[in-house]
């Protein structure tokens, strides 16, 4: 009701001064104005709604490729603890070894232990001492290592000089070969 009232003072007020396009003008400037400044508030911030979304996207986007990177080296990690049944870590740096031509340098393979980790793998560590290696066949020891069809990691290395000829090496490397509960039964 006193909304009523004070409507109606200010349209008999404002009739009596202006004539009628100047009423309809004014209301219409009004009514714009009451339209305009909120339109104006909510698209600033939509704006920054949009701003924040993109921003948000963009990380969800590097997780995105990073998630499919880590699926696939998982994947590639499962699918090799499959490919290949071996009865221990010895026969496997043999196998790996002899596609190289390298078996006859190696020294001793000295088992270390064999633990289970988290009722989903056991691990088996041996430590192999290699003699008079060069170089190029250390690289390829370590590349035939890594991709080997076994899960077989490479815990530490130690190299030395030989002492006959100084140009070759005396390698000594903890490997650990990492196998399911069911094929170690």
């Amino acid at each position: 009701m006193k909304i009523k009232k004070a409507f109606s003072k200010i349209k008999n007020s404002l009739s009596g001064r202006m004539s009628r396009n100047q009423v309809l003008l004014l209301s219409a400037l009004l009514g714009l104005y009451v339209l305009i400044i909120p339109a104006l508030i909510w698209e600033r911030a939509s704006s920054s709604e949009l701003f924040q979304l993109k921003a948000k996207f963009a990380e969800f986007s590097i997780l995105s490729a990073e998630y499919r990177s880590l699926k696939e080296q998982v994947g590639s990690i499962e699918q090799k603890s499959f490919l290949t049944k071996t009865s221990g870590i010895a026969q496997a740096l043999d196998d790996a070894f002899l596609s190289l031509g390298v078996k006859g340098k190696m020294k001793s393979i000295k088992g270390i232990g064999g633990r289970e980790i988290k009722d989903q793998l056991n691990e088996e560590a041996a430590e192999v001492q290699m003699e008079k290696v060069d170089l190029n066949e250390l690289v390829n020891i370590f590349y035939k290592l890594e991709n080997a069809p076994l899960l077989l990691s490479i815990q530490k290395v130690a190299l030395r000089k030989s002492f006959e000829k100084p140009d070759l090496l005396d390698v000594t490397i903890t490997v650990s070969l990492f196998t399911s509960p069911a094929a170690g039964l």
